[in-house]
């Protein structure tokens, strides 16, 4: 085993995954075998299990909008487990999963051992969710990928690396269940983004799979019950607001884009692997 200062330098991988989905399982063991990765399970929290109580005494806090949702409560607390166990291993970083994701064909490179994460880096956001991010200048150039200070929102917590020390911190901080997981982590509205200057690797090595979310069900029906109470006006300046909006971060991007040595731009997934 390679070791750097006392430390194994190899990366533990953990995969969150409910025990009514054994299926999943199964086929994300199969993805991550195929490039020689092992997995190391957390029993997932199921919504079923929450009581009325611990729901109300984990939202009292909630700095979130909208309702969060018995799934979310669940998914948060199943990823306070694996930050939990991750703090408590020997391992300098640690990866988590969502039992739902596909792998790029390079991410055994980047998920065998931790020796190409520059120091002072803590939390690398691995996956994507297509959408357009700010990244700073890249803090490390690694053939064609490159690491970058994420400097905007990029929701989706499917997969990212952990150092332990970080985990320790966030897993303090998940006492109770302020926003749904991924905001928590990766929505710069909220302090633990910002104060832990995320990293992006581009292009991401994972992406979620067209899977049915055990989410899905609750975050559809609240979203159309908010569309229905909006009176057609509200509906129209809502519109107008991101048309708005659109244009002005358009623009403001290809200014940055054009005179920095950052960037705005969608963060593309690498190559896949046949599944």
């Amino acid at each position: 085993m390679l070791y750097i200062m006392g430390q194994p330098a190899f990366m533990k991988l953990y995969v969150i995954n409910l025990d009514r989905s054994s299926d999943r399982l199964r086929r994300i063991e199969r993805l991550f075998a195929q490039q020689d990765l092992r997995l190391t399970r957390i029993q997932a929290i199921d919504a079923k299990d929450i009581s009325d109580a611990d729901y109300k005494k984990f939202t009292e806090r909630k700095r979130w909008p909208d309702p969060i949702t018995r799934g979310e409560v669940a998914c948060f607390l199943s990823h306070r487990l694996a930050l939990q166990q991750i703090a408590q291993e020997s391992e300098a970083y640690s990866a988590i999963f969502e039992d739902d994701v596909i792998l790029s064909s390079h991410a055994r490179f980047f998920l065998k051992n931790w020796l190409w994460i520059p120091s002072g880096v803590h939390l690398i956001k691995i996956e994507t969710d297509g959408k357009k991010v700010w990244l700073g200048p890249p803090v490390a150039h690694l053939d064609v990928f490159t690491l970058a200070r994420l400097k905007s929102t990029h929701i989706m917590a499917a997969a990212y690396i952990v150092s332990k020390k970080t985990a320790a911190y966030l897993a303090e901080k998940m006492e109770y269940v302020y926003a749904p997981v991924d905001h928590f982590l990766f929505n710069i509205d909220f302090d633990i983004a910002m104060a832990l200057q995320v990293h992006q690797l581009d292009p991401a090595i994972v992406v979620q799979a067209n899977l049915t979310s055990t989410l899905q069900h609750d975050r559809a029906q609240h979203q159309y019950d908010k569309k229905k109470k909006r009176s057609l006006l509200q509906k129209l300046q809502r519109e107008m607001l991101r048309i708005i909006i659109r244009s002005y971060t358009g623009l403001w991007g290809i200014k940055k884009n054009m005179t920095s040595n950052e960037q705005w731009k969608r963060i593309p997934f690498d190559q896949l692997i046949k599944e």
